[in-house]
């Protein structure tokens, strides 16, 4: 399958779901969301990956901003 942007940078991060316990109640529970190791360690300090759970996220470089914004004029005051 052809890519249609040829010469974009696609960063790909690895992403696990994450097992923590919680400091209040002591209660061992799950991210929401999967996440990094990087932004894992900084929400849940000592989390533990959940085998089975990874998800490879794509992140492009020179994506194009499509915000409605992006195909207006900018409006002269």
């Amino acid at each position: 399958m052809r890519s249609s942007f040829p010469n974009a940078m696609i960063k790909k991060i690895e992403t696990w779901r994450w097992r923590y316990r919680d400091p209040k109640s002591g209660r061992t529970r799950r991210a929401a969301e999967a996440m990094s190791e990087e932004e894992a360690k900084q929400k849940f300090p000592g989390a533990e990956r959940i085998e089975g759970s990874r998800v490879l996220r794509e992140l492009h470089d020179d994506f194009a901003d499509t915000l409605p914004r992006v195909f207006r004029p900018e409006e002269a005051d």
